[in-house]
């Protein structure tokens, strides 16, 4: 009988050894540095359950969050308030005009006038170029409507994403809109003004001004492409929110600033906005603050500023987005559509006989 090739090998003094057993080496090996690390163990689970029974403070904020869109939309206000020489101002405002398809025969003035792009962006239009419908209500721009029609206690900024009426608006605004009159809604009106747009504010029916409320914020682009991107975008913009009475009870028009459109001027208002420095009274420039962004206002109220049709109201640096939000009664109807283009002055809803 042949002996077995494990003893065949061990006799004749081959190489060949036994397999050792790793696992069991492995387990010698480990048991002492269990025994060493199991009071470091304790100590590193009391270590990592420190933030469970400290509460961590946040480190204090010493600029705003969105430093970078702002350094630009300063520096981009910068330029285009620069005096142009005069031989240059009329072929850079031909070609912005041919660029963003602006109409060249509405501007009142020479362009040599425009001392810079900034000027030529907010320019006044010639007598008659803008009638205004005299009933019902009218446009208060020029621009793209995003959103018409009735609305409860969410505002859309395009199809699909909304925020809420006190978020925007400021949480007093006014009654709830569950307090609104029998025979009677909200309408809300969004109204998108592209760079190549006439960027001045006129009032689109005759009402009185109460208050004025300033929400410093961000200064997102407001395109419709964007808003379908980010949640609740016009309600993180800074923005400026006009409110106060019409014949037919609460009324508000709102100028929301955007990328390189930070700066809105109210003609019967000192506001500042677009300001790049840090404001530490304000919640809406802090680091992680999603509750509640957006809701922190500077409010100045007013005797009552009376304001008729028509009457120009104020005016953007550069193109970005109107919203009305009005009560009427039942039977008031737009006769625009989202996505239509429309003029300032022109007819955007009237009253039915109904």
């Amino acid at each position: 009988m042949e002996p077995s090739s494990h003893l065949r090998s061990r006799r004749s003094g081959s190489l060949s050894k036994p397999k050792p057993n790793y696992r069991r080496s492995l387990r010698n090996f480990a048991a002492p540095l269990r025994r060493w690390s199991a009071p470091l163990g304790k100590r590193w689970s009391s270590v990592t359950s420190l933030p469970r029974r400290i509460p961590l403070k946040k480190p204090p904020q010493l600029v705003r969050w969105d430093l970078i869109i702002m350094f630009f939309c300063e520096l981009w206000g910068y330029i285009t308030s620069c005096t142009l020489p005069v031989f240059l101002r009329s072929p850079i405002y031909r070609f912005w005009g041919w660029f963003f398809k602006c109409n060249m025969d509405e501007v009142r003035d020479p362009l040599e006038n425009y001392v810079s792009l900034q000027e030529f962006f907010t320019r006044p239009l010639k007598d008659g170029a803008r009638p205004v419908y005299t009933e019902g209500m009218a446009s208060p721009v020029d621009g793209k409507v995003l959103v018409v029609g009735p609305v409860k206690d969410h505002i859309e900024q395009v199809k699909g994403n909304s925020y809420t009426l006190s978020h925007f608006l400021g949480t007093d605004y006014r009654a709830s809109p569950t307090a609104v009159p029998k025979g009677k809604q909200l309408y809300q009106a969004v109204i998108y003004l592209a760079p190549g747009d006439y960027h001045r504010i006129h009032s689109p029916i005759e009402w009185t001004v109460q208050k004025r409320r300033h929400f410093p914020g961000t200064l997102l682009p407001v395109a419709p492409l964007v808003g379908k991107v980010i949640p609740q975008l016009l309600a993180l913009n800074e923005r400026v929110v006009l409110s106060g009475q019409w014949d037919h009870g609460f009324y508000s028009m709102t100028a929301v600033g955007a990328y390189n459109v930070g700066s809105i001027a109210i003609h019967f208002d000192d506001v500042r906005t677009n300001n790049i420095k840090r404001d530490w009274k304000c919640g809406n420039l802090e680091y992680f603050s999603w509750n509640g962004l957006g809701t922190h206002y500077y409010e100045r109220k007013f005797e009552g500023v009376p304001l008729d049709r028509g009457d120009e109201v104020g005016l953007f640096r550069l193109g970005s987005t109107v919203v009305l939000i009005f009560e009427a009664p039942d039977n008031f109807e737009f006769t625009i559509k989202p996505y239509d283009k429309i003029q300032m002055g022109q007819k955007l809803g009237y009253f039915t006989s109904s």
